[in-house]
């Protein structure tokens, strides 16, 4: 579990006025924990998480405030250089937009598209997958809209996204759970091969391994659907533009030793095949291609 105040996991808290709100925002600023602070003037105060970064010996574990869908975000600034594109979004380079103003930390209304990644991350808690994912996808198309047309790099979307996730992050998510959709509705398959395209296209400078890991989700997507010519021409050109990552290789033997498409027996020749690929390569990580062939044998001997 990440630690309580980071990036990853802040403190969260609840007051019932502004002045509080700012009180204890500066409070957490001071101490440099990320927060988010919710203002209910109708709702009971609770600094439980607060209280727990400042005296942890006085818990028996850590607590937990209650989710908060309509809150007012408190977020701490972060230190931005001055020749970095402005926080605020203007397009503006720091030092001839917000540098010098108040250093205090920023109070706005929480960003109605992130109340959609939370409400997607929600439903992924309670098994409620596909779900999730049409979610997700309205959320794509809606901050598709938002998208500038110089956008290269996926990391260039969070100037203009304020969450409590990267979009960075949230994308690779939405790849991963509509592969989890589509064990037990294979339509989510294309769905899923759709979206990688788009991210792709859209953001084609994003780092290697980024990228690497949507195309090679195409590919497992074809084969899944039972398009064999299609996932193998996928597979052939991700080894092709990234012959010395391992996982393009693994990706696609693992297709044919565990295939994805139900019903579909496993081709264990052209698995093995696969793997040998990258023998004398020396890619790294060869101890998990070592296990798939270790695998492969024994489910080669129980079928004898």
């Amino acid at each position: 579990m990440a630690k309580l105040g980071t990036k990853k996991r802040p403190v969260r808290f609840r007051v019932q006025t502004e002045e509080r709100l700012q009180e204890i925002a500066l409070l957490c600023d001071k101490n440099g924990w990320i927060f988010v602070g919710e203002f209910e003037p109708d709702e009971p105060e609770d600094l439980c998480e607060v209280e727990y970064l400042l005296n942890p010996q006085t818990f028996t574990s850590q607590p937990r405030m209650g989710n908060a869908d309509n809150m007012t975000v408190v977020y701490k600034k972060h230190k931005v250089g001055r020749n970095a594109p402005c926080p605020c979004g203007s397009g503006k380079k720091y030092k001839k937009c917000c540098l010098g103003k108040s250093d205090a930390p920023v109070m706005r209304k929480r960003d109605e598209l992130d109340l959609l990644m939370q409400e997607g991350y929600s439903l992924l808690h309670k098994n409620k997958t596909a779900k999730a994912c049409n979610l997700w996808l309205e959320l794509w198309s809606k901050l598709k809209i938002r998208f500038k047309p110089e956008f290269k790099n996926v990391k260039e979307a969070e100037t203009i996204f304020s969450g409590e996730e990267l979009v960075y992050n949230w994308c690779q998510d939405l790849e991963a759970e509509l592969g989890n959709a589509a064990i037990d509705d294979p339509s989510y398959y294309q769905i899923r091969i759709e979206y990688c395209n788009d991210f792709c296209s859209i953001f084609s400078e994003s780092d290697s391994l980024l990228i690497h890991n949507m195309k090679r989700a195409i590919a497992e997507s074809h084969l899944a659907l039972g398009d064999i010519s299609k996932g193998d021409e996928c597979f052939t050109a991700l080894i092709e533009e990234y012959p010395k990552n391992i996982w393009g290789y693994i990706g696609w033997g693992d297709m044919y030793l565990w295939p994805m498409k139900k019903d579909t027996k496993p081709d264990y020749e052209k698995a093995e095949n696969i793997y040998k690929m990258t023998m004398g390569m020396e890619l790294g990580d060869e101890s998990d291609l070592i296990d798939r062939l270790e695998e492969l044998k024994i489910k080669r001997v129980k079928t004898i």
